[in-house]
């Protein structure tokens, strides 16, 4: 129980990306649960009730200062931790417009390859390349990016022609709190891509050891 995903779902769509865990959901969250120190990392998924979560704000903020970690999923609405500022929409015509670009390294997605989450085909099989370019595109893996940054936020990766934030990390005391402004990460998961180990690294960080 050290990453349970958070949201009404319970856990995000497509393969597991490690061992079943326990998944509480966002309206379990307790005093008990987040300061008792068995959990070391919440994932929130991109429904999960933000109304909720700004009621529980200051047990959340409490939780990533004494040294938890947190990837918020989604377009931020309601900010519920320091440093969320609200999702703001990219104007985009084709996937031209919603374009990743790597910005800075980070262990979670060493490896990746950028193309593989924009073009998400649903089709059978795994094309890559000019392939998967030419299939087209069932899924993108933001549309849109934060509208500002707290102090101390790095960019790892960006979207669009102007590289706009899509994926930043920020420290809050003892913790870091990590934005994806898109679909669920752990939803990019594929075993037949570079992204399959994406979701394993992703735990990994969450409880703090990567």
């Amino acid at each position: 129980m050290s990453a349970p995903p958070m949201g009404p779902a319970g856990h995000p769509p497509g393969p597991p990306p490690a061992p079943t865990r326990a998944r509480p959901v966002v309206y379990d969250l307790t005093e008990e649960l987040l300061l008792g120190g068995t959990v070391k990392g919440l994932t929130i998924t991109g429904n999960a009730d933000q109304i909720h979560l700004q009621r529980q704000a200051p047990l959340l903020e409490e939780f990533v200062r004494r040294g938890g970690r947190v990837l918020v999923n989604g377009h931020v609405v309601r900010p519920f931790l320091p440093g969320l500022t609200p999702w703001r929409a990219l104007d985009h015509r084709g996937p031209a417009d919603l374009v990743i670009t790597p910005v800075t390294p980070h262990p979670v997605f060493e490896g990746v390859d950028p193309a593989e989450l924009l073009y998400r085909t649903g089709v059978p099989g795994t094309p890559t390349g000019e392939e998967l370019t030419r299939v087209g595109v069932a899924g993108f893996y933001g549309r849109g990016y934060q509208t500002h940054l707290p102090e101390g936020a790095t960019v790892l990766n960006g979207i669009g022609p102007h590289a706009l934030p899509v994926d930043v990390v920020h420290p809050l005391g003892r913790g870091q709190v990590m934005v994806h402004a898109g679909n669920d990460l752990l939803s990019f998961c594929d075993p037949d891509r570079s992204t399959r180990h994406l979701g394993p690294r992703l735990l990994a960080w969450l409880e703090g050891t990567l």
